[in-house]
């Protein structure tokens, strides 16, 4: 196992047994974008690109796993770092994504890794509360 430091962090929202995705040039991906060098924590990070991108202020956050991947609008796929996020406020705006379920996140264009990392969250946390 590594702790290597992502060049990328991005997060997965959970609500109501669905994730969310944001539309960039009718292609889905995460809220998130680049670990600055000089940043030094990258929950810090990802709740910056949250505010920024959303205008939310995520509370808890929890880190799921880091692999090669590429969100669209970026050029090249860049080793990046995903986290739960189950708590924030206020609501994410209308209209700045859409809300997944399961079935949908296995039928969308996702990436496969993105794909299973996504489901395996909504399973945790269909576990978490049964």
């Amino acid at each position: 196992m590594s702790d290597r430091r992502p060049d990328c962090v991005y997060g997965i929202l959970v609500k109501d047994d669905r994730v969310f995705v944001r539309w960039f040039d009718d292609q889905p991906g995460l809220p998130g974008g680049v670990f600055r060098p000089l940043a030094e924590d990258r929950k810090v990070e990802l709740r910056a690109h949250l505010w920024d991108q959303l205008g939310i202020e995520a509370r808890a956050i929890w880190a799921q796993g880091a692999f090669a991947y590429r969100n669209p609008g970026e050029s090249v796929e860049r080793f990046s770092g995903f986290y739960s996020v189950w708590d924030w406020e206020p609501e994410v705006p209308a209209g700045s994504g859409r809300w997944l379920t399961s079935d949908e996140v296995g039928a969308s264009t996702l990436p496969a890794s993105l794909r299973i990392l996504l489901l395996s969250v909504l399973a945790t946390l269909a576990m978490k509360t049964t």
